[in-house]
């Protein structure tokens, strides 16, 4: 298992390239993991906050929580996006998500097809518009996707009753798979995403993923971040560009 006390990021870009993936213990330390969760239970309700007993779906969190703008600009977190993307990167959204009884769910396989903007502009190859919480989701070309990287960070431990993330390993160099998915799964052995708590797994968006509804009856709280590290054609805008400032 990878730790980040041997991390390479040459070696990590590496595999990252080849995989879509890649799991890392013992990123962040516990102190930092309570703070985040306080954070985010601090957040007000809005419509981009889903909440029942808690917190447990947040669209918007580099709108509605400073504490996590700092945490995607954190050098330990941002170079998962660095080694891959460059000095560059930035992060351009980030959600949040738990899973706990009375708001459980499961996805099936899929890749993440969308992004989010500042506004809609009519753009070659940017189609299925949408506009969910205040804001503007786009599906671009595949490609776009395949130069960003996302960074997960738990809160919890996650293990194989939490409802992990599973990956298909290699999928995301293939642009999109809707005709190929009962293939890919015929050929491809999944990897299960299990990690500790403070662990980070990143990920191409165009990998292959999904998971299961969790078992257990304790959180799994995730901050997912996605990093970009070009500009969009058009006149179309990231609908944020988080990154440390220039001294």
């Amino acid at each position: 298992m990878n730790s980040i006390s041997d991390f390479d990021p040459q070696k990590y870009a590496a595999d990252f390239e080849r995989d879509g993936y890649f799991i890392c213990e013992a990123v962040l330390p516990f102190s930092q993991l309570n703070a985040l969760a306080q954070a985010i239970e601090n957040v007000p309700s809005g419509e981009e906050v889903r909440k029942k007993q808690n917190v447990y779906g947040i669209r918007n969190l580099l709108e509605v929580c400073p504490e996590v703008c700092s945490l995607a600009n954190q050098p330990a977190v941002r170079q998962f996006a660095t080694a891959v993307l460059g000095s560059n990167a930035f992060a351009v959204r980030a959600i949040f998500f738990d899973k706990v009884p009375g708001s459980n769910w499961s996805l099936f396989w899929h890749q993440d097809n969308v992004i989010a903007v500042q506004e809609k502009r009519e753009v070659p190859g940017y189609i299925a518009w949408s506009h969910k919480a205040g804001i503007w989701q786009v599906q671009p070309p595949a490609e776009v996707l395949a130069r960003m990287v996302a960074v997960r960070v738990h809160l919890d431990e996650c293990g194989e009753e939490n409802g992990p993330l599973r990956v298909l390993p290699g999928s995301h160099r293939f642009g999109w798979l809707d005709e190929e998915l009962d293939a890919w799964k015929a050929r491809v052995p999944e990897v299960v995403c299990a990690v500790g708590r403070g662990g980070i797994v990143s990920m191409c968006p165009l990998t292959l993923h999904a998971s299961a509804r969790s078992v257990a009856a304790q959180h799994r709280r995730v901050i997912h971040i996605e990093y970009a590290a070009t500009d969009l054609p058009g006149g179309l805008e990231w609908k944020h560009r988080v990154r440390p400032e220039l001294s």
